[in-house]
């Protein structure tokens, strides 16, 4: 995988949520019966006039949009878990290993990594730069 793959691998989760979030606000919002009124007049005669009141629940075709969106996303994010998982498995340094699989496992930020492995956060980032390039 290429360091710009990890790089989506350990932002998706938090993507993810985020659309997760939203889409629940919007159904929260579209769970809401819409209401309208319009006046009308009976068929025959003497054809009075009346209100009638018309009930329902919204239903939005971008909520759908987002949702399959959502889901192709997921799918992306499971992809490249299994590819990450393998791949991680074959690094020889291990410092790169613990620290790439961390990211991309665990969510940990390069600031926990670094903490873990006794170093600083740029000598970490540094590390895993280098073995990606």
């Amino acid at each position: 995988m290429t360091f710009k793959e990890y790089k989506k691998l350990w932002a998706l989760p938090a993507d993810i949520k985020a659309r997760e979030s939203r889409i629940e606000k919007l159904l929260r919002r579209k769970d809401t019966i819409a209401q309208d009124t319009v006046h009308g007049s009976a068929e025959n005669f003497p054809y009075t006039k009346h209100t009638v009141i018309i009930r329902g629940v919204e239903t939005d075709a971008d909520v759908l949009a987002m949702q399959e969106r959502l889901k192709k996303l997921n799918d992306e994010y499971d992809r490249l878990y299994g590819r990450a998982l393998i791949e991680i498995e074959d690094i020889t340094d291990p410092e790169v290993r613990v620290a790439i699989s961390r990211r991309s496992f665990d969510g940990w930020s390069w600031a926990e990594v670094a903490q873990e492995l006794g170093r600083s956060e740029d000598a970490v980032k540094k590390c895993v730069g280098r073995y990606f390039s």
